[in-house]
């Protein structure tokens, strides 16, 4: 603001109103627009709401040091934010300056409270998943499979975001495979995008049941070693674009099709999104300082997913479920599949 004259900023997008003031922000997840929108000044800041979400947010979301202007359930919101060149914003319109890029920018370097409490959920998401997948049975359906890890997550106060499953069949066939009643046989893959108070974990887990062939086990620890390619070349400081070049030049090297980077998005910045953009390999966006990223490279129907946080000292794994079988892999501990 004071760097470009600004009276006011106005948020209104859900990632940025989550993470300014680390609570939720949506009513219905399938709605982009929040329950109300954020207006800072030099002075302070105050949210714009409505009589339904007003009692809600002001006991269990705001600090207290945001004030609340509530308005009619009747009203929009609009006529009640500042608007003009001396009002920066998240988002376009009414003639307000548009600083989405800059202030997502400052949103995906987490500031040292964020990163703490980022810490403990990833673990509780990859506790919470793996606690679900323990109990899968090659008799189950993806549905039913769906169901254990949706009630894994809530009794952990994480809400899902996302929630993947494949069996044998379609784990071959999709990418992002979504559950369906097919009985998930002798393999099941499960993906999920957690989230708590706005911040967002995603993590893949596999489970196989009965003999695991070496020439399997050998095609999974080959996709955790395209991650490590990416994960040796995550350097704060350096674009996002060298990470993905990694994978490129590892795939081959690993067993897989030269194009296999091309048949799936290899992930990117994440926090307070699934991905908040996916990095390409023309990518020149620069990787941050706790930076939260989430690398996923598939091949194969296998697919290696964690949360890691860029730092100065290098990556540091977050989604960490101490509790699940482990292999080392580039000297990285990381999930090995789960034998049944």
């Amino acid at each position: 603001m004071a760097t470009k004259k600004l009276d006011a900023i106005v948020l209104r997008r859900n990632p940025n109103l989550a993470w300014a003031i680390a609570g939720r922000v949506h009513v219905p997840t399938t709605i982009d627009a929040a329950c109300f929108d954020l207006i800072i000044t030099s002075d302070g800041a105050m949210a714009v709401t409505n009589v339904i979400e007003a009692p809600r947010l002001i006991a269990e979301e705001f600090p207290e040091e945001i004030s609340v202007k509530i308005i009619k359930w009747t009203e929009g919101r609009d006529s009640y934010l500042p608007a003009g060149q001396k009002v920066g914003s998240d988002q376009s319109g009414a003639d307000r300056l548009d600083l989405g890029t800059e202030i997502e920018l400052i949103r995906e370097s987490l500031i040292a409270e964020d990163v703490e409490r980022y810490k403990q959920m990833c673990v509780d998401s990859a506790e919470a998943l793996g606690n679900a997948m323990k109990e899968s049975l090659s008799s189950d359906r993806e549905i039913d499979i769906a169901g254990r890890i949706t009630q894994s997550l809530w009794r952990a106060d994480l809400e899902i975001a996302y929630l993947g499953v494949a069996g044998e069949d379609r784990v071959q066939k999709y990418r992002h495979a979504l559950p369906t009643m097919t009985v998930v046989g002798n393999r099941v893959s499960a993906s999920i995008c957690a989230k708590r108070k706005g911040l967002i974990a995603t993590i893949t887990r596999i489970v196989t049941f009965g003999e695991t062939s070496d020439s399997l086990v050998n095609e999974y620890a080959s996709i955790f070693k395209v991650e490590a390619a990416m994960l040796d070349a995550t350097i704060v400081g350096r674009p996002f674009s060298e990470p993905l070049n990694a994978a490129i030049a590892a795939y081959p090297l690993n067993g897989f099709d030269a194009d296999e980077w091309s048949k799936h998005h290899q992930g990117g910045p994440t926090g307070f999104l699934p991905r908040d953009w996916t990095a390409n390999p023309t990518t020149s966006r620069i990787i941050l300082a706790n930076q939260p990223i989430g690398w996923n490279p598939t091949g194969k129907g296998w697919k290696a997913e964690d949360t890691i946080l860029a730092t100065q000292s290098g990556v540091e794994i977050l989604t960490i479920d101490q509790q699940w079988p482990a292999f080392e892999v580039n000297g990285r501990t990381r999930p090995f599949l789960l034998k049944k």
